[in-house]
């Protein structure tokens, strides 16, 4: 089947649709956003299989998020000069003999290792979604298939705890990884078919920055153990420190080896364009806002609300679920409104949904009341994303693509774990107060979480002001052209 429309001059003829092609990354959000519903679930059953404790269980995660996070930038850098088709495909096919792997493991570590090559092959899948959709899609048409993707993405959040849960309890914790083995390679083998024909980045230099890999990976990871785990370790630990002075001396080699790079796998200078960089700074602090609901609002609503496990998973899920409708809604309009007029529209929703929680877990606000303001987070969230994505890519060249994916990526985990930190902190710091205020456990929960949902509200309503700027900033670029 050939799509004439795509067929440019000098390349070679494109011999399947541009729909199967974002089948394969919608099949590649899936497969990432599974695992994160599907993980969410899994903490105590892992735990309890390998007789150890919480905060040694978490590793399992965290070990996958430094190694995915921390690699996707130079996998992205990887795809843009070598070609989609093999990093792509490649990416489902260590992912999937990395749950193979796990299923197996016989101890907690064995597991861990297991998730750091799982975290390996997440990466190239991650670095290539939305930059195989910008290589077939006509512009015209991009934001609505980044919405079609990003439905998809809501589909993965809500269905994974639910499916983990069933599988813990019919089939055990081994299953939460071997279930997954045929979803992988079906989307390796789809992939690689539906990819053959579009070699897209492909350059003869593939020459990798070796000195830019390992610093850029030792920057990311670093970072995000500091996050993650100061707050459970504290600020002193051991790893925490050496961590943090691994990121203070690796910081300054990574900029001055990208300065001297021929083609640096973090560029700079794709900063300077506002689509890049105004887009990275807000998704920043759409992602980091959502912090308080993330890791709080379970225990607001179990803790504060005595809601069963199950109503409250039905709540979350709810809130998750607004994107699988609205996402390709808001991706089709991207062109029409204008993409920094739609995100600054959802961040503006989210604003009003946080504060109205706020206000809703600080004076026990109904439960129909508090569906709603999650629902128009949702909203807000589903409204938000697909103009940014859109946006980020199409403000680089078609060789950076994979780099602007990347980024996307690692941005969006690093403000997630950036998000809950803080939001962990401000809550922690603020229900002891109301603890020592002689305030009932259940209230100091809910009070606690009201206070860091502000924070969050504020967040989101610096990301409000950026796209009020950007839109600024596009119009008298506009002008002057």
């Amino acid at each position: 089947m050939t799509d004439s429309s795509s067929v440019e001059a000098g390349k070679p003829p494109v011999l399947h649709s541009k729909w199967l092609v974002l089948l394969a990354a919608c099949m590649g959000n899936l497969v990432l956003t599974l695992d994160s519903g599907v993980m969410g679930v899994s903490y105590p059953a892992l735990a309890e299989a390998f007789d150890t404790d919480t905060s040694t269980i978490l590793w399992v995660s965290v070990a996958f998020w430094v190694t995915g996070v921390g690699m996707v930038m130079t996998l992205g850098w990887l795809s843009d000069v070598g070609g989609r088709r093999l990093a792509y495909t490649l990416g489902f096919v260590l992912y999937a003999a990395a749950l193979g792997l796990s299923a197996i493991s016989v101890d907690l570590w064995q597991l861990i290792a297991s998730r750091i090559f799982m975290g390996v092959g997440s990466a190239m899948v991650m670095a290539g979604v939305n930059a195989i959709i910008l290589d077939r899609f006509e512009p015209e048409n991009r934001g609505r298939a980044i919405g079609i993707a990003g439905a998809v993405v809501g589909l993965g959040l809500t269905s994974g705890p639910l499916a983990g849960g069933w599988l813990l309890d019919v089939l055990g914790w081994q299953a939460l990884f071997y279930t997954r083995i045929p979803l992988a390679l079906i989307a390796a083998g789809f992939s690689w078919w539906v990819l053959e024909s579009r070699q897209s980045g492909r350059s003869r230099d593939l020459t990798v920055d070796w000195l830019g890999a390992v610093t850029l990976f030792s920057v990311l990871a670093s970072f995000l153990i500091v996050v993650n785990r100061s707050a459970e370790d504290g600020l002193f630990s051991p790893l925490v420190l050496a961590s943090a002075a691994l990121l203070a001396m690796s910081v300054p080699v990574l900029i001055a080896s990208q300065r001297r790079s021929a083609r640096p796998i973090l560029d700079f200078g794709l900063f300077r364009r506002p689509g890049y960089g105004l887009g990275l700074a807000v998704l920043v602090f759409h992602y980091t806002s959502l912090g308080a609901i993330l890791l709080l609002a379970p225990f607001f609503f179990v803790d504060a609300l005595g809601f069963s496990a199950t109503k409250m998973g039905l709540f979350i899920m709810l809130h998750t679920l607004m994107r699988v409708f609205l996402a390709p809604v808001s991706g089709a309009l991207t062109h029409r409104v204008g993409p920094w007029t739609l995100s600054g529209v959802g961040l503006a929703a989210m604003v009003c949904s946080l504060s109205w929680l706020s206000v809703l877990a600080g004076s026990s606000g109904s439960e129909l009341a508090i569906l709603g303001a999650l629902l128009l987070a949702g909203v807000g969230s589903a409204l938000y994303e697909p103009p940014n994505t859109t946006t980020i890519m199409e403000s680089v060249p078609a060789d950076r693509y994979g780099t602007a994916s990347a980024s996307i990526a690692s941005g969006r985990q690093l403000s997630f774990s950036v998000g809950v930190a803080a939001a962990g902190a401000i809550f922690a710091v603020r229900e002891r107060a109301y603890l020592g205020a002689s305030e009932a456990a259940d209230r100091a929960v809910a009070l606690g979480f009201s206070d860091a949902l502000v924070a969050g509200a504020v967040l989101a309503g610096l990301g409000v002001l950026l796209s009020i700027a950007a839109i600024a900033v596009t119009r008298r670029r506009e002008r002057r052209a």
